[in-house]
């Protein structure tokens, strides 16, 4: 019995509580809609933002997997530069003849010997790699339109028999085949060819989705691009006209090998013989290959690089040599070789780490670094000195974006931390307009026995009820935001996950929506206890105050406001002068941005603090500047109105330039992102068109330079081109040297440098903004026209750090040493400075200590005494420049036509083409962020709205004598108007420059590493949203309170509560 009444004498409270704020509800329907949502927005951004920076990993991973592949790591076979003492060997022919990459430019490449090295692995990590063979071919279809090739048409049924490999029925059916393919193949393409060992890659996982079996003989899969170009569909054969050169030369040696005894000497050693057999070998390895389509594939599914998605033809690896030696011609070293073990003729070995996935979901790049690196080490360890390169694709690409998962919760972090705030912000206010407005109400309830404790739980219960649907409306909203967020992270970098909250993020979620109205009632909950009952209960005396003044007689009052601001002013010093010290001493990056991410919080909250000390000058302001024609008996009672509601509109102030500061910082943020990305592109190319030649490619100077002449005579005026060469490292290295750096003639100090030789007209081609000199010669010359000068012949351009850590200057008797590093014949060639500079187009020039690797200029005569005196017309251009006056497509199209008639390795940049997609980028951006503005506007116009009846209901007895002197109606709705018009203006104007200024300083940040010009970024057309839609909820605001007081008669005006 007791408990059923004390179970009553609770329900009866509760009851009362929650009709209450149903009142209440039904009393500010549009309030509660706002908190509402405010609310639900809070815990759905947190469900979403948390459930993607718990799987930033997968997301990470999976990003890095399209460029790199499902690769942890590729062994490929190494390049061996061979001089004088190989030349006594077949090996060394054999690379004479080489078309391919494997053997070109005195270079030995043995294949890797899959057998062996999975001895070397032992048996684990053997189970864990995968043989390769890969090389660029071309790929033709097949047409049967003519007469001559209807013909051929029994050779399809038959083309895939095999026969007897000694038998004649052979040699006419890879003679017809030949024939077949000569007179009856179109539209050639070059793409990749690659032979995998499916099975295997299966077992470790590597490209875990992809949809095919092991290949028979003669059967590929191609890929979706290459079927529709060349009209192909599953069952179809094609041809792969290919140059297999090196295996069969490099069969042929070891044939030859074991039919001599197993050893080369004086003796048995013929050159002329080798070169003669390695001269038809060549001619006679460019063969047709016949397949037949198993597959068509849309994507690489993690096997290979995105970026042969459209360009990919897989065989099996097993298969590879026997179609090869099959389609050979007649020898019986090739009819061997049909027999022989492919897996000594890999290319690459894939390995893949065990239980991968466990190893990259670490959120902590340098734990993944440490891991893979670890089992790599280990790798190269056992191997030795076998001939391999070893590459980690995919942990190479994770080091791209090793900063991106930190700076990704930092960002939604922050979106987080700001949509609480206007959350909480938002509520308060509401919860103490409440409050404020039912202050005799509750004025009452106290009278009649109702304590501070059922005041307390009052607030709460009315927080509660705004909270608690909006929690699980948030969590419901998360699952179709999540769905958007993998369909878009799909579409952009071709990342998918669940999309389903983690765990993380519903505790999240739910604990910042609970947060949410205990934080919002502290407030609202002193302000009802602290009145004093005569005060709550008298109707008669206005609550309006213009000035507050507080007595602390007694000395008991605690100063919050200090004892807070010391917590902060603490806490901050404590990370700065301790935590930075230690992040940068250990190199956790993740803690340092951490500190940067509270230094930035502690900017914006102390330009808030500042904003709200000067908001009032700011609103004088506005008063001046924007009612100039008002009379001043009307401006005095604006700034007056402003001064008595300083406190109440304090909330309203702060939702609005808090709001808006974190728009225009986003704003601002991403802006400078993209004028940066632009600059460092443009600097990068430094011209407004350029030609760049792709690996293995060589550019056609001179007959560019025909297009150009002829551009001109057309008055297609092009005012000036230049030519930059490959790095001379790069071709060194082609003539069997290893490496090339510079260091001071005491060969104490050694840095790598990238030398091109360039043009004079080089730094005449519209990017001189961006070409900063340290020192140079007195000389009317440009930096680069001095190197073509007799002093110049022997001189570089250099960058700052490099100049200062050897110590040099433009003086004369100062000179260094480029050195082209061989370990028998190493090159010196004494150089001295020309000039210093700090940044350049189109090349890498910096002051900072920590690029230690920039480029170096010379003239294109001393960039030929360096290479040793070779022909300028046989140097491999990497690439031309060039300026046009008057732009326009028509001086693109030769240079682009000519590329795809003569099929040069060759890819055309257009700043006009780059420009417009960066534009199209800004537009779009403004477009966004000018509604995003609206949209926070009008959420914080709640607040305003409800600040303003607020205001208005506690001066109805001033309003009452305004209106018994005289004043009319219309222009007391102008006063209140022209005050909240004011109220927000100020308020969105100091959140504008409070977001400026953050984002500006980010931006002059940036520039301290980029050491590019400082992009600046205003939002003039964010600022005439927020002047356009200041008149609007300023009208608004004012119009339904003030009609409903002054429609009344003036004593019912003075009566009104």
């Amino acid at each position: 019995m007791s408990k059923n009444i004390e179970f009553k004498n609770m329900s009866v409270p509760i009851q009362f509580m929650a009709s209450q704020s149903w009142s209440e509800l039904k009393r500010r329907p549009c309030g509660y809609c706002v908190s509402f949502m405010s609310v639900m927005v809070v815990v759905a951004a947190s469900a979403v933002s948390q459930s993607i920076i718990d799987r930033a990993p997968l997301i990470f991973l999976m990003s890095a997997e399209g460029p790199a592949g499902q690769q942890d790591v590729v062994l490929e076979r190494s390049y061996n530069y061979m001089g004088n003492e190989n030349i006594k060997s077949p090996y060394y022919l054999k690379s004479q003849y080489s078309t391919s990459e494997r053997g070109t430019y005195y270079n030995l490449v043995n294949f890797l010997n899959f057998t062996r090295i999975s001895d070397v692995l032992g048996q684990q990590r053997a189970s864990l790699s995968s043989p390769r063979i890969r090389q660029k071919v071309n790929i033709t279809n097949l047409f049967m339109g003519s007469a001559e090739c209807q013909n051929f048409t029994s050779l399809l049924q038959t083309l895939f028999t095999k026969y007897d490999l000694n038998s004649q029925e052979r040699y006419d059916q890879i003679y017809d085949s030949q024939t077949f393919a000569l007179r009856c193949t179109q539209n050639s393409r070059q793409i990749e060819f690659a032979a995998i060992d499916t099975a295997r890659e299966k077992e470790l996982r590597l490209g875990w989705d992809y949809p095919f079996e092991p290949l028979g003989e003669n059967e590929a899969v191609i890929s979706k691009k290459i079927a529709f170009d060349l009209n192909l569909t599953v069952g179809d054969v094609f041809y792969i006209n290919a140059n297999f050169y090196d295996f069969y030369a490099d069969y042929f040696i070891t044939y030859n090998f074991s039919s001599i005894g197993g050893q080369y000497n004086v003796t048995n050693y013929d050159s002329d013989f080798y070169a003669k057999k390695f001269d038809f070998i060549k001619q006679a390895a460019t063969r047709f290959y016949p397949y037949k389509i198993k597959g068509i594939i849309d994507s690489t599914y993690g096997k290979f690089a995105n970026s042969l998605s459209d360009k990919l033809v897989i065989t099996e690896y097993k298969h590879f040599i026997k179609n090869i030696a099959y389609f050979s011609w007649r020898e019986q070293y090739l009819t061997e070789m049909y027999d022989a073990d492919p897996n000594e003729y890999a290319d690459e070995i894939q390995i893949n780490l065990q239980n991968r996935y466990d190893v990259y979901m670490s959120s902590n790049y340098e734990t993944i670094q440490g891991q893979v690196t670890k089992f790599a080490a280990n790798l190269n360890k056992d191997v030795g000195v076998y001939p391999v390169d070893m590459y980690l694709p995919v942990l190479e690409e994770l080091n791209n974006t090793q900063y991106g998962q930190m700076f990704l919760g930092i960002i939604l972090s922050m979106i987080i931390v700001i949509l609480f705030l206007l959350s909480v912000i938002l509520l308060y206010t509401l919860l103490l307009i409440t409050v404020e407005t039912k202050t005799y109400d509750l004025g009452v309830l106290r009278v009649l026995g109702f304590n501070k404790l059922g005041v307390v739980l009052l607030v709460i219960t009315q927080a509660l009820s705004y909270v608690i649907p909006a929690i699980i409306a948030g969590l419901t909203l998360s699952f179709p935001l999540l769905v958007y967020a993998v369909s878009a992270l799909k579409a952009s970098i071709g990342v998918e996950f669940a999309p389903v909250p983690t765990g993380n993020a519903l505790a999240l979620s739910i604990c910042l929506g609970l947060l949410i109205p205990l934080a919002s009632s502290i407030i609202p909950i002193r302000e009802a206890l602290k009145q004093q009952l005569s005060f709550a209960l008298d109707l008669q005396r206005s609550k309006s105050s213009a000035v507050k003044i507080n007595i602390d007689l007694s000395g008991t009052q605690i100063p919050w406001g200090f004892i807070q601001f010391g917590l902060i002013a603490s806490i901050f010093g404590i990370c700065v002068y301790y935590f930075l010290p230690l992040a940068l001493l250990s190199l956790n990056i993740g803690l340092l941005l951490s500190i940067f991410f509270f230094i930035l919080c502690g900017m914006l909250l102390g330009l808030v603090l500042l904003a709200f000390n000067i908001q009032y000058l700011m609103e004088r302001l506005c008063v001046w500047i924007f009612l100039f024609w008002a009379g001043g008996a009307k401006r005095s009672m604006v700034i007056k109105n402003l001064a008595a509601h300083r406190i109440k509109n304090r909330r309203t102030a702060l939702m609005y330039s808090l709001s808006i500061a974190f728009v225009i910082f986003i704003y601002v943020g991403m802006s400078v992102q993209i004028g940066n990305q632009q600059t460092q592109t443009v600097q990068k190319h430094g011209c407004y068109l350029e030609i760049t030649r792709k690996s293995g490619g060589i550019l056609p100077i001179f007959e560019f330079e025909n297009i150009i002449n002829d551009l001109n005579q057309d008055k297609e005026q092009i005012s000036d081109y230049a030519w930059v060469t490959i790095p001379l490292e790069t071709y060194m290295q082609h003539q069997g040297y290893q490496s090339v750096f510079i260091t001071n003639l005491g060969q104490v100090f050694q840095y790598q440098s990238s030398i091109y030789g360039v043009s004079p007209s080089i730094f005449d081609l519209g990017f001189n903004r961006f070409l900063k000199v340290e020192q140079s010669q007195k000389s009317d010359l440009n930096p680069v026209q001095q190197l073509y000068t007799a002093k110049g012949s022997q001189s570089v351009i250099m960058g700052t750090s490099i100049a200062e850590a050897l110590n040099l200057n433009t003086n004369e008797d100062q000179s260094f040493l480029i050195v082209v590093y061989n370990n028998t014949y190493t090159q010196y060639h004494q150089m001295r400075v020309s000039s210093i500079l700090t940044t350049a187009p189109a090349f890498k020039f910096s002051s900072l200590k920590s690029q230690v690797k920039q480029d170096m200029l010379v003239s294109l005569p001393t960039y030929k005494r360096l290479t040793g005196n070779e022909s300028l017309v046989h140097i491999q251009n990497t690439y031309g420049i060039i300026k046009v006056g008057t732009w326009s497509r028509r001086r693109q199209r030769p240079f682009s036509t000519y590329i795809q008639q003569n099929n040069i390795g060759a890819s055309i940049w257009d700043y006009r083409d780059y420009e417009k997609s960066i534009q199209q980028s800004q537009d779009l951006i403004i477009i966004i962020f000018n509604a995003l503005t609206i949209v926070v506007m009008f959420l914080c116009f709640f607040s305003l709205m409800t600040s303003m009846s607020a205001n208005m209901l506690e001066q109805v007895k001033e309003i009452a004598v305004l209106r018994s002197i005289g004043n009319s109606k219309l222009s007391i709705q102008f006063v209140y108007t022209a005050e909240s018009f004011v109220l927000v203006l100020s308020s969105s104007i100091m959140g504008l420059m409070i977001g400026f200024i953050v984002g500006q300083s980010m931006a002059v940040q940036q520039t301290l590493f980029t050491q590019l010009p400082l992009v600046f970024v205003f939002p003039w057309s964010i600022l005439l949203v927020i002047i356009f839609v200041s008149v609007i909820a300023g009208i608004i605001s004012v119009l339904v309170p003030s009609r409903q007081i002054l429609k009344n008669e003036i004593a019912q005006i003075m009566r009104m509560n």
